[in-house]
């Protein structure tokens, strides 16, 4: 396959659910004995922070994607619009561009479709929203490691209490929880984005088909 083509399938692919059998492998010959416990809650810490920054990279290869869709989408119908906008004036210049007119019509039709196709396929909305939640989920990276390391400075001089010890694994904790509170958000987003746009489409041809009866 194509170096291009295969980036492109690349940045295509949703989240590979490998990652967690590997958070699971990762975890499995971690002792949870007393005297290792600092070093498993880092290990879990780290097992965790790899996922959210899987996410982020996620989100940067999508962004990318909708970026170039939105730029394509945009251009064609500005062109096409353009065209649609200039014909009939050229038709009304008489030879030789009389029988021009009709294909104005065409090309603003063909300028809405690639608006429509920008609206129904998340071009413009899309690269807007994956870039909030990349921003998000960054945010949220930098702020866990600021508090782990924190955490661990606290205690690293010092036996582990069960209160410290459970202190650990609620930051740990917060830190999934909100990490995946931040992509079933931006789901959310996306699916009502989608269905709101195809009902807006849908609805458009059936006002088209409508107004073709009538006429």
């Amino acid at each position: 396959m194509p170096p291009l083509l295969a980036e492109w399938f690349k940045r295509l692919r949703p989240e590979d659910p490998r990652r967690m059998h590997q958070f699971r492998e990762r975890m499995q010959h971690v002792s949870w004995d007393k005297s290792a416990l600092l070093d498993s809650l880092s290990t879990l810490f780290d097992a965790v922070d790899d996922l959210a920054e899987a996410e982020v990279r996620y989100y940067y290869r999508r962004r990318g994607t909708r970026a170039w869709l939105s730029g394509l989408f945009r251009l064609a119908a500005w062109v096409f619009g353009a065209i649609g906008l200039l014909v009939p004036l050229l038709a009304a210049t008489g030879e030789p561009f009389t029988t021009w007119g009709p294909y104005g019509y065409v090309s603003l039709a063909l300028a809405a479709s690639f608006l429509a196709a920008n609206a129904l396929f998340g071009g413009t909305t899309g690269h807007v929203r994956f870039v909030s939640t990349q921003l998000e989920l960054e945010k949220l990276v930098t702020s866990s490691r600021i508090a782990w390391y924190r955490y661990v400075a606290r205690v690293r001089a010092m036996d582990l209490t069960d209160e410290e010890i459970e202190n650990g694994f609620v930051l740990i904790q917060a830190y999934a929880q909100s990490l995946y509170a931040a992509t079933i958000a931006e789901a959310g987003h996306w699916g009502e984005a989608l269905l709101a746009e195809l009902l807006k489409y849908q609805k458009t041809i059936e006002e088209s088909k409508a107004g073709g009866k009538h006429h």
